[in-house]
């Protein structure tokens, strides 16, 4: 049976030339998630104000994703200028998950003026205190600059810490020869790693059954078998929430 070709129906689905766009991050609208008693807030207030960058945090992110009491009630509204306000102190005060977040936020634009300069500058502090998760954010800041050779990098960085999304991301940038140099195979171990990675989102993990769907329709990296493809497709849109899989399996021969 004849297979898909890369350059066929994958194209519509895939560009080549920013892959890591075909799976944008399935996220619900923020919602309010916290419980906090208006008792807890104010204890929880006034460690802030005396300097604690753990509490410091929890003041940031209850400003950021708002908070009610157990009966339902607002205690905290969502503000983004006052939690921006607080991670930045929390990050002052050497807390690396605000340095982190800070770094996000500078680096987007988001609810502040957009400064890389200074989102690259939180990130690392962030990464050398121990936050994972900071390497792939400055891969994905360099990415978003167009430096995809920083960007392999850094998300090398990141999978060596077991980040099991930024094996993703590796293996995509292998598999397109992205900043680096085409390597189907090693793309494959990577797709594979994670999705075995205790370390990774669930959307992450469809990711990485929807990767190795495409290369066993395109023969890269694996042997074409579209039984196998359409096996790992089917598993990647497990829960009808993957447009992309979809689309592919829609157009692949029964």
């Amino acid at each position: 049976m004849a297979k898909p070709r890369a350059d066929g129906n994958n194209k519509f689905v895939i560009d080549s030339e920013c892959p890591w766009r075909v799976t944008p991050k399935r996220l619900e609208l923020a919602v309010i998630g916290y419980r906090t008693s208006r008792s807890e807030w104010r204890a929880l207030l006034m460690r802030a104000k005396r300097g604690d960058p753990e509490a410091e945090w929890g003041v940031a992110d209850r400003y950021g994703d708002g908070s009610k009491d157990p009966k339902g009630k607002i205690v905290v509204r969502r503000s983004r200028s006052k939690a921006i306000q607080w991670f930045r102190r929390a990050a002052e005060h050497g807390s690396s998950a605000a340095q982190n977040t800070l770094g996000v936020l500078l680096s987007n634009g988001d609810g502040v003026r957009k400064d890389v300069r200074e989102a690259f500058s939180w990130l690392r502090k962030a990464f050398h205190a121990g936050e994972a998760i900071a390497a792939q954010n400055i891969a994905i800041t360099y990415r978003e600059m167009g430096n995809l050779r920083a960007a392999v990098k850094w998300f090398r960085k990141s999978a060596d810490t077991g980040d099991g999304d930024a094996l993703i991301q590796l293996g995509i940038h292998y598999y397109w020869g992205r900043g680096v140099r085409t390597n189907p195979k090693a793309a494959i171990r990577c797709f594979r790693m994670a999705s075995k990675s205790r370390h990774i989102c669930e959307a992450g993990r469809d990711d990485a059954f929807f990767f190795l769907g495409i290369a066993h329709c395109e023969g890269k990296g694996v042997k074409a078998s579209i039984f196998k493809a359409r096996k790992l497709l089917e598993r990647a849109n497990i829960d009808s929430d993957h447009p992309a899989a979809d689309r592919i399996l829609q157009q692949l021969p029964a």
